[in-house]
Parts: C-alpha cells; sequence; structure tokens
C-alpha cells in the first residue's frame, strides 16, 4: 500500500508574523489527515465512541527543512513507524512535501489508545487494529517496548 496522503492549500490562519507557517498549523493539517484516514477506512469519530476509545499523543517532534508560504500547496503522508507488541503504543510519521517534492517537515508522534470511560490506555478492537496496522510502514519500522506504565483495562 502507497502511504495515505493528501494536498494542504496554507490559508492565511495557517501563517505566523514571519509570514511562513507557524508549528500549530502543521499539528492542525496532520489531524485533519488522520481523521480522514480513519473516516475513510470506516472509524469516524462516532465510530470510535461506540467503542469507547480514542488515540492520545504522549509525544510530538516536529522538524523544519524548508519554509512554506501562504498559499503554497503541501503534499502530507501518512505513516506508522512503529508498534508495540500488544498494540497498546504506536508511532506515526508524517512527511509534508512541497509542490517540488521537497520535504518541508517530518512529524513524528507517538501515543496511545485510550479507554474513554476509565482514560486508561487500552487495547483497541481488532478491526481498527487491522486498519492501523494497514497503513505504510516506514522503513525504519520500530518495535516498540511495552512501557510499564501501560497498564490495559481490556
Amino acid at each position: 500500500m502507497d502511504a495515505f496522503s493528501l494536498p494542504y492549500v496554507v490559508r492565511w490562519t495557517d501563517i505566523d508574523i514571519n509570514r511562513h507557517v507557524r508549528y500549530s498549523a502543521y499539528i492542525d493539517a496532520a489531524a485533519e489527515l488522520r481523521y480522514h484516514f480513519l473516516t475513510q477506512h470506516g472509524f469516524p469519530p462516532n465510530a470510535l465512541d461506540r467503542l469507547g476509545f480514542g488515540l492520545v499523543y504522549t509525544s510530538l517532534t516536529i522538524n523544519f527543512y524548508r519554509e512554506v508560504l501562504l498559499g503554497e500547496t503541501l503534499q502530507i503522508t501518512f505513516c506508522l513507524a512503529g508498534m508495540s507488541p500488544n498494540k497498546i503504543r504506536w508511532k506515526v510519521r508524517h512527511d509534508f512535501l512541497k509542490a517540488n517534492g521537497k520535504k518541508a517537515a517530518t512529524m513524528i508522534l507517538e501515543g496511545s489508545f485510550l479507554d474513554m470511560a476509565t482514560r486508561q490506555p487500552v487495547i483497541p478492537s481488532p478491526e481498527f487494529i487491522d486498519v492501523f496496522e494497514g497503513v505504510k510502514r516506514t522503513p525504519d519500522f520500530e518495535v516498540m517496548s511495552e512501557s510499564k506504565w501501560f497498564k490495559t483495562s481490556r
């Protein structure tokens, strides 16, 4: 499977005082892409509500390589960069590519699945894991360690 990707046109509200894309706009654009991915694969927000879990970040890193300005169109990709053996922890990578194909930024998110009732990490349904694991893997995909502070409620 190719990396899931969507185009993103930089809006006025994405721009900071230096006239380039503010860091939090990258976070918002990547979240929008994941929303579209999950929705297109049968897991819109109401489906996650019914299943009783959500996705929560535990770490976020962004590296910036090139300036992006108002009106530019970026292609944002979504790849799975890691997963723990019990499927409770995950890592994804988003690349933000300029029209010429050069990388403008890379975002690495680590997170867990959160039981919305107990507010504790949880292993999601097998159907959801199948979709999540169907995301293209990065060449440096990591088998993530099981963390002592993750105790599942299921």
